[in-house]
């Protein structure tokens, strides 16, 4: 692995947000289990053909089918749902409906998570000092996890079309927050989407390994922090804000 040092001077911070700021075990799992409860009681035919799996299935035979919304979890959900509805014999008003109520409890339940210990600490530390971004392959929404009050602007792959470790997501970025991409800190757990995506779009990237994993054989080496918590991040952050006033 090729480490290096963070270096001043930086202009803003972005996050990724599922298992960087949150701990997301269990939680999906939890939502579609939601979701299917909605569907055993108010859309029996299609609970009766499809459960949980079932359902996860129908997603994944839609992915290869529609490489188009592959990267938009958003879309494939409800694709996913209307086409379970179809096959079950809604149509119409009443397709809609089912749609919209069973993707809106799960997408309630998949926003039932928890914060990790260091993550509003450090979200508070760095709140006013400069452009706070959020950047997720995800549907997760900021808002409905109460964190919108840290956040300068958010990204997803659903709004913008493309998915992390695209260029155009961290060009994005760096155009919301108004500053080059060398300026820009980019934390995130995952080596493909967020170390080797903002390294190879020239921001500084920082590897959350929360757990002490090994660099995948199958990624690219890049340059990069390795951090094993948002909390000994803090000091470096604040740090590089000082060396860059």
């Amino acid at each position: 692995m090729t480490q290096r040092s963070l270096n001043a001077p930086i202009g803003a911070v972005t996050f990724d947000l599922d298992f960087t700021l949150w701990d997301l075990n269990g939680v999906l799992q939890h939502a579609e289990a939601v979701c299917q409860g909605l569907l055993e009681q108010h859309y029996p035919a299609v609970a009766a053909r499809f459960d949980s799996q079932g359902l996860r299935t129908l997603r994944d035979g839609i992915a290869a089918e529609r490489p188009d919304i592959a990267h938009d979890v958003t879309a494939l959900r409800r694709a996913g749902l209307r086409r379970a509805g179809e096959v079950s014999g809604y149509r119409g008003a009443a397709l809609d409906t089912l749609v919209e109520e069973a993707f809106e409890v799960f997408l309630e339940a998949r926003h039932a998570v928890r914060l990790y210990p260091d993550t509003l600490p450090l979200l508070r530390a760095l709140h006013g000092r400069l452009p706070i971004g959020a950047i997720t392959n995800g549907n997760a929404e900021i808002a409905r996890v109460g964190l919108q009050g840290y956040f300068d602007f958010s990204l997803s792959a659903v709004d913008l079309g493309a998915a992390k470790p695209s260029h155009l997501v961290f060009e994005t970025a760096a155009v919301r927050a108004g500053v080059a991409p060398e300026r820009i800190i980019h934390i995130g757990d995952d080596v493909h989407s967020d170390v080797y995506g903002a390294a190879t779009s020239g921001l500084q990237a920082v590897w959350l390994n929360r757990d002490d994993a090994g660099w995948p054989d199958d990624v690219p080496d890049v340059p990069h922090t390795r951090v094993d918590s948002l909390a000994g991040l803090e000091g470096m952050l604040l740090g590089l804000i000082r060396e860059s006033v």
